[in-house]
């Protein structure tokens, strides 16, 4: 029998795995959770009243939905946009690794937004993705040519997502692909806080011939609640900043993924 405390470090804990799971889709419903954590309704109700209560989500007879969803949205501006400094410089050495004339796959996110910020030296390309704020972002650039799936439309990450996602990659060839990911670790790979994207992020791998991800070192050897089943071998590419250890990047090169870091600028003395 668990103590007390024990108890309400779990309840606590499954707590963030709910926001994490809702930060993720912009919305979840009871059935889902109790699927998930296998716990009752009343449970799972209560657990969704006190996030609403916190002021993170507003409930739905069914379910819940994020707070901050349609101000977001109308913004055209995403969720959780945190160690963007991190982002940033990792966007600007991913940019390097494109070439005019390219096809490339971007996932939608943060880091895989920044990579767009720092693509000015290209003028021919053709890009492949989910991200909604991608496609308008490059849309009006001349010499790239955009492909915008469809889908399910997802606010947080202002993307497409489900099964027509997933098979518009069916016939796509493309040379590279930038992924980003939640959770990144050398024993239990890729993992997300929901399984709504899984099957696109494979899709998107199955259709690229190099693969990048992108992830700033505060993801690594982090899991979340659901893995990527995909092997090592899928991944080229790890793009991440300064805060990766050496440990940690032999861990990932001894698995045949080659690490590249990017520095962050020097920080002015005041």
């Amino acid at each position: 029998m668990k103590s007390k405390s024990e108890q309400l470090a779990d309840m606590q804990q499954r707590r963030e795995k709910i926001l994490e799971m809702i930060r993720e889709d912009g919305t979840v419903t009871v059935k889902a959770l109790t699927e998930t954590f296998g716990l009752t309704e009343a449970t799972l109700r209560s657990d969704l009243r006190m996030l609403q209560k916190q002021g993170f989500v507003q409930r739905y007879h069914g379910g819940a939905t994020l707070m901050t969803g349609k101000q977001n949205t109308g913004a055209m501006l995403l969720e959780r946009q945190t160690h963007l400094e991190e982002k940033e410089a990792i966007g600007r050495l991913a940019a390097q690794h494109i070439e005019n004339g390219d096809t490339v796959i971007f996932d939608s996110g943060t880091t895989t937004t920044a990579i767009t910020d720092a693509i000015s030296h290209i003028r021919r390309l053709s890009v492949v993705t989910t991200a909604v704020n991608i496609a308008l972002k490059l849309g009006g650039e001349p010499g790239i040519n955009i492909l915008l799936t469809g889908g399910t439309f997802k606010f947080p990450t202002l993307s497409t997502s489900g099964e027509k996602a997933a098979s518009f990659f069916e016939n796509v060839l493309a040379e590279k692909l930038f992924l980003a990911t939640a959770c990144i670790s050398p024993r239990l790979g890729l993992s997300f806080p929901s399984e709504t994207d899984i099957k696109v992020k494979l899709a998107m791998i199955n259709s690229a011939s190099t693969v990048y991800v992108v992830a700033d070192s505060s993801k690594i050897d982090k899991v979340s609640m659901f893995a990527l089943p995909c092997d090592w071998s899928n991944i080229h590419y790890l793009i991440t900043d300064s805060g990766i250890s050496a440990a940690q990047v032999s861990a990932f090169e001894a698995l045949g993924v080659k690490v590249l870091v990017a520095p962050l600028p020097l920080k002015r003395a005041m």
